[in-house]
C-alpha cells in the first residue's frame, strides 16, 4: 500500500482505532517508503542531536543524586589563574619522548 502522508498521519492519529488490531495491522503493512511516525519523531532527533534531553533533565538527575533542593557548586578562579589556564590550553606543553613513542608503535591488530 502507498497512502499519501496525510492520510497516513489521518489514520495513525485517529484516537477511536488508535492501539486496536487494525491500528497495529496498519502500521505493520503500511511502511514502504517512510516510517509513519516521522511526524512525531521529527524534533525528537533534533533535541537528542543537541543534547536538549540531557539538559532538561540535568535538575532531575542532580537531585536525584545529591538529594531534594541541592544546589550544585560553584567555582570562582582568579583573572590571574584564569589566564594561565588559557595559555596552558593554547601552548600545551611537549609529550615526553615515552609517550610518543608509545603513539608511534604499530597497533596489534595490523599484522603487516
Amino acid at each position: 500500500m502507498d497512502f499519501p502522508v496525510f492520510l497516513n498521519k489521518w489514520i495513525i492519529g485517529f484516537k477511536p482505532i488508535k492501539y486496536t488490531i487494525f491500528w497495529y495491522w496498519f502500521r505493520l503493512i503500511n511502511h514502504d517508503g517512510w516510517r509513519m511516525d516521522d511526524h512525531q519523531r521529527y524534533w525528537d532527533f533534533w533535541l537528542n542531536l543537541n543534547k536538549g534531553y540531557l539538559d532538561i533533565e540535568y535538575k532531575y538527575e542532580f537531585e536525584k543524586f545529591w538529594g531534594k533542593n541541592a544546589k550544585p557548586e560553584v567555582t570562582y578562579i582568579s583573572p590571574e589563574a584564569y589566564d594561565k589556564l588559557v595559555e596552558m590550553i593554547e601552548r600545551p606543553s611537549k609529550p615526553s619522548q615515552a609517550l610518543i613513542d608509545l603513539m608511534n608503535r604499530p597497533s596489534p591488530w595490523n599484522n603487516e
